[in-house]
């Protein structure tokens, strides 16, 4: 079996609970409850809430998998070796315009309440939006490439700041809550709620990241059921009370007419020494985001190349920095391009949840084949979950993801054709890479189905 270099430099507790808070708070908590407010009217608090549902499932399996298979790129992983080889393949194929769309929308956000600040502030000058785009994005394709532990320092600072800005909005707030604001619930009806709950597990999804670290974790079976309760302790508190202080403050007609709402109603609501922080908070979520969605999802196309089942020049560590770096800079670099000709934010938001919501139903799957497949790692895992919540488990996030995928297929038909051509292009470029390395005498099935030396000697 090819041998590739491993990522070395490891993070501890606190790095790691850093990078997922600042992925699950970024940007996308300051810019969607406001236009998914007007969509649904204030009802957005329920969505939120039914979005938790796979969340749930979701970091119970991130707990199960992670402990019992620490490696990194855990997804591809655990979908190759516990479902099957084209599984495994469609997670990387699937990711890669999915994370381009989460780049613009972070991005695309990011400028929106920039903008806000130059329309407000009479001294700050008017930025074009492709130059926030650009000076948002570039930076942190430098910063990944430099690797794990300067992304961890600098997410740990950004973090600070956003946690306190978050608290500047919803503490002030909470005594400005009018009651009447929280009726109607549903003004348009219930089928809004649907775009509006996958809209919103687009930043529930961070916490699931975790497992893609494995390799650069301390004690990763220990430590990664510590990283998911700390950051899920301290990003729900946070997202959920800032969604109920934000419709509670404002009409749901007015929010959706706003840009930038959270900042705005800050305004309304707080001193202007407060709605600095909330400015300086949002603008750190979109640097928290983008820093995480780079690291992780680098990772997962870094283990899909060690196998060779895309091109293993993807799995390439900077002997320096110690870094997949062509990994980030494969996922960095065509966002830049068509940033031009971008979509909205919510349509962005919305095709980045449906690829990872297909995600959490492969997931599942693993989850319940993990038992049968490797049965001592199930049995001696840190972190055992009985085997009825594990099939609870497994049951849940397929059926879960699979709902939504339904559906929004009724909402946003185009959309879920536009993904389902995408795999079934997939499938063809899958199986011609593998007939061209079996007559090479190379089984990539098969080596799809191993772990690698050192994952066996980290899990062990």
């Amino acid at each position: 079996m090819t041998q590739h270099g491993i990522i070395n430099t490891k993070v501890g507790v606190v790095g790691a609970t850093v990078l997922i808070i600042g992925n699950v708070i970024g940007v996308s908590a300051f810019v969607l409850p406001g236009p998914l407010a007007g969509d649904v009217g204030p009802g957005v608090i329920f969505a939120l809430l039914l979005a938790l549902i796979p969340l749930v499932f979701g970091i119970i399996m991130s707990l199960q998998l992670g402990g019992a298979i620490p490696v990194a790129g855990g997804s591809y992983v655990y979908a190759s070796r516990l479902v099957g080889p084209f599984w495994g393949f469609l997670l990387p194929w699937i990711t890669i315009p999915g994370v381009w769309a989460g780049m613009l929308f972070i991005a695309l956000g990011f400028a929106e309440y920039v903008g806000f600040v130059s329309e407000t502030i009479s001294f700050v000058p008017a930025i074009p939006e492709l130059t926030l785009i650009y000076g948002l994005l570039i930076p942190f394709i430098i910063l990944n490439v430099l690797g794990i532990r300067m992304v961890a320092i600098i997410q740990f600072l950004m973090v600070s700041l956003i946690v306190v800005g978050m608290a500047a909005f919803i503490v002030p707030g909470a005594f400005a809550v009018e009651t009447s604001n929280y009726t109607p619930l549903f003004p348009k009806g219930t089928a809004p709620v649907i775009v509006a709950i996958v809209s919103l597990y687009f930043p529930l999804r961070g916490f699931r990241l975790v497992v893609e670290l494995g390799e650069e974790m301390k004690d990763p079976a220990r430590n990664i059921p510590r990283v998911l309760g700390l950051s899920a302790a301290i990003s729900l508190t946070l997202l959920i009370g800032l969604v109920i202080v934000l419709v509670g403050t404002t009409n749901w007609e007015t929010l959706g007419g706003m840009d930038a709402a959270v900042a705005q109603v800050s305004m309304d609501t707080a001193p202007a020494s407060l709605t600095a922080l909330v400015l300086v908070a949002a603008a750190m979520g979109a640097l928290t985001s983008i820093n995480m969605t780079y690291t992780a999802y680098s990772r997962l196309l870094m283990r899909a190349g060690r196998d060779n089942i895309i091109p293993s020049a993807i799995a390439r560590i900077h002997e320096q920095y110690d870094s997949p770096y062509v990994a980030v800079i494969l996922l960095g670099v065509p966002p830049l391009l068509v940033a031009p000709f971008s979509p909205g934010t919510v349509t962005l938001s919305v095709a980045l949840s449906m690829t990872i919501l297909f995600g959490l139903a492969v997931a599942g799957i693993a989850l319940w084949n993990l038992p049968k497949v490797y049965p001592k790692r199930y049995e001696h895992s840190l972190y055992k979950l009985p085997p009825w919540l594990l099939k609870v488990t497994a049951v849940g996030a397929v059926g879960s993801a699979a709902f939504l995928w339904v559906l929004v297929a009724t909402q946003l038909p185009l959309m879920v054709g536009v993904l389902v051509g995408w795999m079934a292009l997939g499938y063809v470029f899958y199986r011609t890479r593998v007939y061209w390395f079996n007559r090479r005498g190379i089984d990539l099935k098969s080596r799809m189905g191993q772990l690698h030396e050192s994952e066996q000697a980290d899990a062990d």
